[in-house]
């Protein structure tokens, strides 16, 4: 029975991303590849790897919904607060300041 690699070295993320294994520090610098140091050595999780991917997807492929107006003052309405929950916000809000 094989395993599926679920935790990779920076070299091996590198090959699998197929750029420099300096491509893959910069991203752990910069914060775009979350990885976890165990002694001198960085482990990346797959799942950091697939968010990476992700957050760097071409847009093209997504559509966005339009929405009317009266849509979105339907939208307002639905989140408008009713009175208790006023008076609750409005006590959080002043023990705040």
């Amino acid at each position: 029975m094989e395993l599926k690699q679920e935790i990779f070295t920076p070299e091996q993320a590198a090959n699998y991303l197929q750029v420099d294994k300096e491509t893959i520090y910069r991203y752990i610098r910069q914060g775009k590849l979350v990885a976890s140091k165990l002694g001198r050595t960085y482990r990346i999780p797959k799942g950091s790897i697939d968010i990476l991917l992700w957050a760097t997807r071409t847009r093209e492929d997504i559509t966005l919904r339009e929405y009317t107006g009266s849509d979105i003052a339907e939208f307002i309405k639905a989140d408008e607060l009713d009175e208790e929950a006023q008076k609750i916000a409005k006590r959080f809000l002043s023990a705040n300041e």
